[in-house]
């Protein structure tokens, strides 16, 4: 996965406009990190149980693998942080990501994060699996489509309500977290 460009990210972000649907405010993602994006070989990678989530049938990538090491020097960029606070009009400070790995059942109840998390950064990196939904008032207002590449930066607030319609059906829900404090 390493051949990401910043600059293609960078583009991502400014490019791609801020929709606020009723104090939820977002951006949608297509191409994020470029055309000519790869993903690497996850296969003989360690995985490991996400912290807090022991119980459910989400993975994340080691830590101290050398791909995850290199994303989250990545997204410390001071540009991506630059311009995902100049979109979202707030100050950033990068915090974390994680490669995660959502397997047969995985099931997240609509929720906003942690109040430490200013915004969260999703980028699927599989197709045809179920894409994480926007709720207001216990409906569904928007879901993303899980397409290879794509995803969204979502702003944490007390309206930003969010989570899976139904369980995960496949083995092999793939993507990138990324949070920002």
């Amino acid at each position: 996965m390493f051949n990401l460009s910043t600059q293609d990210v960078v583009s991502s972000i400014k490019n791609t406009p801020l929709v606020n649907l009723d104090g939820i405010l977002y951006q949608e993602y297509e191409n994020f990190f470029g055309n000519t994006f790869k993903l690497q070989s996850l296969a003989n990678k360690r995985f490991v149980k996400l912290e807090s989530q022991e119980s459910l049938p989400r993975l994340r990538l080691d830590y101290k693998d050398d791909l995850m090491k290199n994303i989250n020097v990545f997204f410390m960029n001071t540009r991506l942080t630059s311009i995902l606070s100049k979109k979202f009009k707030t100050q950033l400070k990068f915090s974390s990501a994680d490669i995660w790995v959502d397997n047969h059942g995985y099931y997240l109840q609509p929720h906003t994060d942690d109040k430490r998390i200013k915004i969260a950064l999703q980028i699927y990196l599989g197709n045809d699996n179920i894409g994480t939904s926007l709720y207001k008032n216990q409906h569904i207002v928007k879901t993303f489509d899980f397409k290879f590449n794509c995803g969204y930066a979502l702003l944490n607030n007390e309206k930003s309500l969010h989570g899976l319609k139904s369980p995960v059906e496949n083995d092999g829900r793939i993507s990138l977290y990324v949070r920002y404090s």
